[in-house]
């Protein structure tokens, strides 16, 4: 099997919330648009080594319309991990997003690994920020600078 990309992609029954979500917590607008002119049923935010793409989630009577019928709007057990280079600062820059949509991030944490916090997305999706520790990157076998 060859894999050419990694795409993580979210249904929401609300799109052009979580588009606003994602674009003031990433400042980024999103690169891709389906259909390219109207109202979206999908967009697509590309960062460093990831695209994430939201999509309109069909209920009810749109859900003969779908792609596949079992593809609706649910909150996942997966996280959304974004890896920072200074935590206190980035959540500093999203703070304002963040009492935007009434959402409250956790306390920070401490562990091997670095410092996080973690938040839900307006749709109950789970987010961390994550600032590496440097015995996560040695750990990891990884360059911190990519």
């Amino acid at each position: 099997m060859r894999i050419p990309a990694v795409l993580i992609s979210l249904a929401t029954p609300d799109l052009p919330r979580l588009q606003h979500f994602y674009q003031s917590l990433l400042g980024i607008p999103a690169q891709a648009q389906i259909p390219t002119d109207g109202e979206p049923v999908y967009v697509e935010f590309r960062l460093l080594g990831l695209r994430l793409g939201l999509y309109r989630a069909s209920h009810g009577a749109e859900r003969h319309h779908s792609h596949h019928p079992d593809f609706v709007a649910r909150p996942s057990a997966m996280s959304l991990c974004l890896q920072v280079e200074d935590l206190q600062g980035s959540l500093s820059e999203i703070q304002a997003v963040l009492e935007d949509y009434r959402i409250a991030a956790s306390p920070v944490r401490q562990d091997f690994h670095g410092q996080e916090v973690d938040f839900p997305d307006p749709d109950g999706n789970h987010i961390v920020l994550h600032q590496p520790s440097p015995a996560f990157w040695q750990a990891m076998n990884l360059d911190p600078q990519g």
